[in-house]
């Protein structure tokens, strides 16, 4: 099924619905984005009603993130021995791809059957000040009670790529308006602390006997009231992941149980401390309305001694994915 989502730049955008059993979801072709999920008729990501809302949001609500998901601080980086500086949109860094990230670009859908939406974008060398013209491909399948996403990129010039889906969730149910009550464990040991902006100091910490702790499942809200949480209001952190099986969440609620896999170094746990007012679907989403699992390399890694990095080599094809496993009682 297919149907208008709005009008931007005189460009009409579409919600392409694609589903299996009883899990659906609702893809929008600008910026790729989730903006539904429904679990055995249960909607579990927060979205907007139409193109225009969610751009008036100002949030990045479901959308595929790119060309670099995350901070770059000060927008600088070396590759091959240039020096590479970015735009930037956050403060003095760069962050999830600049002021005109995938997020707020229209993707042409190259396929669109019952399960699965395939969609594309070109990034022109040079847009954002990032080199290279990068052919990038997003496909979401629903399968076996699961939504899959891979992403693939070839570029013609070296350059840096790290994608990532922003999708807010909350299993208690979208309209719920508050996600502290969801469970969560995530597979990992560390954490990267990070300064005053959020860039990573380059330290790898335990999370063993902190707030960050979430090797074995807690609610999200447990530790809100921790001193090292008070800058973000909530979580805002990156973790270094143990393994493909990144997290698992949870609802007393609704008895919707929520696994994610992906071949990402790194997950950034979000627990939406900046959402103020703004118009969903369903009403107003306010702080902590949903939280964000996104699975991406260490932010400023490409800076920073000892992580993984993000980098595409010339006429390289690579892919990275990210599965949502479901199952309700």
């Amino acid at each position: 099924m297919k149907k208008p989502y709005g009008n931007i730049n005189g460009n009409e955008n579409y919600i392409y619905t694609v589903g299996q059993g009883a899990v659906e979801a609702d893809i929008c072709n600008f910026g790729a984005r989730i903006n539904a999920l429904r679990i055995n008729g249960i909607d579990i990501v927060l979205g907007f009603n139409s193109s225009n809302d969610y751009v008036a949001s100002g949030t990045y609500a479901g959308a595929t993130i790119g060309r670099v998901a995350n901070r770059i601080a000060g927008g600088r980086f070396a590759l091959n021995g240039a020096e590479h500086s970015l735009n930037t949109n956050d403060g003095k860094n760069h962050l999830h791809g600049g002021s005109s990230g995938f997020d707020k670009k229209l993707f042409t859908v190259t396929e669109h059957t019952q399960n699965s939406v395939t969609m594309n974008y070109l990034s022109a060398d040079g847009e954002e000040n990032y080199s290279g013209n990068l052919d990038f491909t997003v496909k979401f399948t629903v399968k076996n009670n699961s939504l899959e996403i891979i992403f693939t990129a070839k570029s013609d010039k070296d350059t840096l790529w790290c994608p990532t889906n922003h999708a807010y969730f909350n299993l208690d149910g979208e309209s719920s308006g508050d996600c502290r009550n969801n469970f969560l464990k995530i597979n990992a040991c560390y954490y990267t602390p990070s300064d005053g902006v959020l860039i990573p100091t380059g330290e790898k910490r335990a999370v063993k006997n902190t707030p960050f702790d979430f090797t074995a499942q807690k609610k999200i809200g447990s530790g809100f009231n921790a001193k090292e949480l008070l800058a973000t209001h909530g979580y805002d952190h990156n973790y270094i992941l143990n393994g493909e099986h990144a997290a698992q969440a949870e609802s007393e609620v609704t008895g919707v149980k929520m696994d994610v896999f992906t071949d990402m170094p790194c997950l950034q746990f979000y627990t939406g401390g900046q959402l103020g007012g703004v118009n969903g679907k369903s009403g107003k989403y306010n702080r902590w309305a949903g939280f964000c699992l996104e699975p991406q390399f260490c932010p400023d890694s490409i800076n920073k001694q000892g992580f993984e990095k993000p980098v595409l080599n010339k006429y390289e094809e690579k892919s990275h994915y990210i599965k949502f496993n479901f199952a309700w009682n």
